[in-house]
């Protein structure tokens, strides 16, 4: 049959509405939405109408691929997508040949598959926007994410638990959603439930409030893939754990997946049942530690090609050495330099770089008072204030006085006698030693430079 010129501008709204999926909202609207029309479909040809040469050149560079996938889930292999400037077209308006056959049922099917697909990540709690695709390899976090695609392939059988850690910010949750998502793509009757460990305690309390226990452990025991975020936060309560863990072996049981993120290894979570932690390190535990400045300015990239007019690489470059340790305020402060230079129409260079985002760690560093820090850091290693001050020398009061007196160096910058009296030191020689031994191991042990890190920002958020 021949389809109709309404069914021919439902394809094209398709489609846009794919690459609405795929581009961020501001590039959608300045280089696709209107300045791209379908302007024919035969059996071995699509032309796309682009309203200009801007345009043209924008969406040779970064859409043409995207154009060509989405035409083939549609129709099918064999078609080729032609790109090809035609401003009558918009101007007058002239309708789309009608020639393409039995394609209408090929919309319903693709149609039904995307709300199939958009209903199941919210069902499982996804966040659309976290995928492989946006997700930036680097050194600090390649094995994980190899991890993380073996998961998708061997459900269940390799890597299970899949135990993901690592300071605030470095993409856990990123990486363990695309699983999620990738698995989805591939079959959306996958039972999937992404959750922090606090949604799984009020779910469990409130359906022992209700007298739901059984619809409550039903909920997470018939899944295909479990993934629970901040793990460590269970130790809180015993009975989130005992529920995690009877949970954890019916799921195990059944060659079901089981994803689990923390900020720390099982080993250093504090009041963690022996038993859990026996389970949680049963698979495969692997760290993501803080993406070094080539994997930073490879993040702030990939994030700046969906603004425009983008930022140059020069400030791309002064962001990601002003930014160490943290993906998350990476963003932030791309964001801060990004709307300051919109808003004020100011060229930015790396010295206007630096004054914007100086300003804001400045501003976070006068709100932490020495106070904060040690019980940031007491807390963490399960040791009180009053331990860190005192004249003991166990190692398990001596190392995190020494991470105190490093943090307080570094982020309140405290002159080295200053920096003795708030522990009660009389000797300044003690946090030189301190904040060198902190150093030394930092560079050369990964797991105690995540937890330090993931202090630090704490602190500063």
């Amino acid at each position: 049959m021949t389809i109709s010129t309404q069914e021919m501008q439902k394809l094209w709204e398709l489609v846009k509405f794919s690459l609405s999926k795929k581009f961020s909202p501001e590039s959608y609207k300045a280089w696709i939405e209107h300045s791209t029309k379908l302007a024919s479909v035969t059996e071995e040809e699509v032309q796309v109408a682009i309203r200009n040469n801007f345009a043209l050149q924008w969406i040779e560079k970064n859409a043409r691929e995207q154009l060509q996938l989405i035409f083939r889930d549609v129709l099918g292999e064999g078609y080729k997508v032609s790109l090809v400037v035609n401003q009558e077209l918009f101007e007058s308006k002239i309708p789309i040949k009608d020639t393409m056959p039995k394609i209408g049922s090929l919309l319903t099917q693709v149609e039904e598959k995307e709300n199939q697909l958009q209903k199941a990540l919210k069902t499982a709690c996804l966040n659309e926007k976290y995928t492989f695709a946006t997700f930036v390899v680097g050194n600090n976090n390649q094995i994980a994410h190899a991890a993380a695609q073996a998961v998708c392939q061997h459900l269940g059988q390799e890597y299970n638990p899949l135990f993901v850690y690592g300071s605030v910010g470095v993409g856990k949750t990123h990486l363990m959603q695309a699983i999620g998502r990738e698995v989805l793509e591939k079959d959306v009757t996958k039972k999937i439930f992404y959750c922090s460990s606090e949604t799984f305690l009020n779910e469990m309390v409130e359906s022992i409030r209700g007298k739901k226990t059984a619809e409550f452990r039903e909920k997470y025991r018939k899944l295909d893939i479990l993934m629970i975020d901040d793990i460590q936060f269970i130790s809180k309560w015993e009975g989130a754990q005992e529920e995690i863990f009877h949970t954890f072996n019916v799921l195990s049981g059944a060659g079901k997946q089981i994803i689990l993120a923390s900020d720390r290894p099982p080993g250093q979570i504090q009041n963690l049942a022996d038993r859990l932690k026996s389970r949680f390190e049963g698979g495969m535990m692997i760290d993501i530690i803080p993406p070094n400045y080539e994997t930073r300015v490879a993040i702030l990239a990939n994030y700046n090609k969906d603004h425009s007019p983008p930022l140059s690489l020069e400030c791309l470059e002064a962001i990601a050495a002003l930014v160490e340790d943290n993906v998350r305020q990476l963003i932030g402060a791309y964001n801060k330099v990004y709307t300051y230079a919109k808003i004020t129409n100011t060229p930015m260079d790396r010295e206007t770089v630096e004054k914007i985002i100086g300003v804001d760690q400045e501003a976070a560093r006068r709100k932490v008072s020495v106070e904060t820090i040690l019980e940031k850091v007491a807390d963490s290693f399960g040791v009180t204030v009053g331990q860190m001050k005192s004249t003991s020398r166990t190692a398990e009061i001596a190392m995190p006085r020494q991470i105190a007196m490093y943090l307080i160096r570094d982020i309140l910058n405290y002159p080295l006698e200053r920096v003795a009296r708030s522990l009660k030191r009389n000797d300044h020689t003690t946090v030189i030693h301190a904040v060198d031994k902190v150093n030394r191991l930092m560079t050369n042990d990964h797991l105690l430079r995540t937890q330090i890190v993931g202090l630090k920002n704490s602190i500063l958020k």
